[in-house]
């Protein structure tokens, strides 16, 4: 029987192998080509300054991508490596996280597994984004909130302050595990110096209040409200349970596993530890709960209330606590061989999802940086048109293109990146001049469609952006050749 350590070892070097090994395997998405498109500037003030306008989330991660960018650039392996790591480290932070509880060791051991093949948590730990840095730190909050619970000292309290500001700063829905945090803090036998520690925390967080207020002018995030929330908490709910990637539009894709059987394993883990739990395993298993509950239910009455964010992707701070509930209750120590057996399954139906969106497109990213190479160097007379919510930033990126504005100079080329069945159409709306000359996939869900003139053309730019053209809402994005003062160039 190998030792404790020995385990922990595989567990990591699984976890940083399924992260580190495709980390360029996909291109960017949308959020992520906005990251290294538009928020990531040459200067740190205009980085900082850009996140108030251009995102949703607090500006810490930004700040670390664009330090990290300065010696690595923005291409895929580099910039996401940053992600990679923090997902990386957040396993061995589960695991003693869950060691604070207290629960046994073979349950911070499952918490951690779960952690390193949950295909969401690598999704996004291969993501130019927040969401693996908010995920590391939130389990360090839980750390020193778990330690600090047990034996109130200056020192836990520090740390637990320090790291869940940092949450905080990083995505906002950090904030509703701390809120539960500081509850059980406060309610606990033991108050001494946690009054000051979450004034301390709520200080830093007043920092923020500009930042958020600027953003919620701008509503980006406004797009997920008008999504059912049936639907987002089914997708929330298969992320948690290994059987979704990091997608949030539309249905959830459906993996090699019907997600009936790691719902029912979950099931199976709670049941073990009302069942099989001892006393101490018991208590710090309620603890968690109490937090993860507290975490989720805040959003959720939110939600209830008119103000909905509440998605999968948001909720990956509250997957901390609910991550390390599921591993005690398969890791309670009368649960035996069955606890461990059914662990197992969850790990296996997991990791068959991971290897899954390896595999097959449709469960990727779609694949821009493919179509940006078959459209090509785009020349002066050459107009690209896409899908403004789901394309444009990936193939500007790509590409190196601008967004037309005013103006469009005459045309022979128009590339169009959308669906087939919108350019089988877009003959009979472009002018008669243009015939189209070729029309192949180039990802899942787009095909590139060139229309071309014997001569230069003027066409107006309200003509283009008409959203039928690509299938992709009203509005198309226009995109031209950049001039070369234009530093979306990849790799800058």
């Amino acid at each position: 029987m190998p030792s404790p350590l020995v385990v922990l070892i595989g567990i990591v070097a699984l976890g940083a192998i399924l992260r580190f090994a495709t980390l360029d395997l996909q291109s960017y998405r949308y959020d992520e080509a906005v990251t290294v498109g538009r928020v990531i500037h040459p200067s740190l003030f205009q980085t900082y300054s850009a996140v108030s306008h251009s995102e949703s989330t607090p500006p810490l991660y930004y700040l670390l991508a664009w330090a990290w960018s300065r010696p690595f650039g923005t291409g895929e392996l580099w910039l996401r490596s940053l992600s990679a790591l923090a997902g990386t480290a957040s396993i061995l932070v589960v695991y003693l996280a869950a060691l604070a509880v207290p629960l046994p060791r073979r349950a911070g051991l499952i918490s951690a597994a779960l952690v390193a093949v949950s295909p969401v948590l690598i999704w996004f730990s291969q993501d130019a984004r927040a969401y693996a840095l908010v995920f590391l730190l939130t389990a360090l909050s839980f750390l020193f909130f778990a330690r600090a619970r047990r034996r109130i000292g200056r020192r836990d309290l520090l740390w637990w302050a320090v790291f869940s500001a940092l949450a905080i700063a990083t995505h906002y829905f950090a904030g509703f595990v701390v809120l539960a945090e500081a509850t059980v803090l406060l309610l606990g036998q033991r108050r001494r110096g946690v009054g000051f520690a979450v004034l301390a925390i709520g200080a830093a967080g007043a920092l923020l209040i500009p930042t958020a207020l600027r953003q919620a002018e701008h509503n980006h995030a406004g797009w997920i409200g008008r999504q059912p929330l049936p639907q987002r908490l089914e997708r929330a709910g298969a992320k948690l349970l290994g059987a979704d990637n990091g997608n949030e539009h539309g249905a959830r894709q459906p993996g090699p596993i019907p997600i009936e059987i790691p719902a029912g394993l979950a099931l199976a883990a709670l049941a073990l530890l009302l069942w099989r739990g001892g006393e101490e395993e018991l208590r710090g298993a309620g603890v968690v709960a109490i937090v993860g509950a507290g975490a989720v239910g805040v959003p959720l009455l939110l939600a209830a209330l008119g103000t909905d964010y509440l998605d999968g992707r948001n909720l990956l701070p509250e997957f901390v606590p609910l991550t390390i509930l599921l591993g005690a209750g398969f890791g309670v120590r009368r649960a035996g061989r069955l606890g461990l057996a059914a662990a197992a399954a969850l790990c296996l139906c997991s990791l068959a999802f991971t290897l899954e969106i390896d595999r097959l497109p449709r469960l990727q990213r779609e694949d821009l940086r493919n179509a940006a190479a078959q459209v090509g160097t785009l020349g002066p007379r050459t107009a690209v048109v896409t899908s403004r919510y789901s394309a444009s930033q990936p193939l500007r990126y790509y590409l190196g293109a601008r967004v037309a504005e005013g103006a469009v100079p005459p045309l022979r080329e128009i590339d169009l990146v959308g669906s087939a069945s919108a350019a089988r159409k877009a003959g009979g709306v472009l002018p008669a001049a243009f015939q189209r000359v070729e029309s192949r996939p180039v990802s899942y869900n787009f095909t590139l469609t060139r229309f071309r003139a014997p001569r230069p053309v003027p066409v107006a730019l309200r003509e283009l952006e008409r959203g039928g053209l690509v299938g992709g809402g009203q509005t198309a994005s226009v995109l031209l050749a950049s001039s070369p003062s234009d530093e979306l160039a990849p790799g800058r």
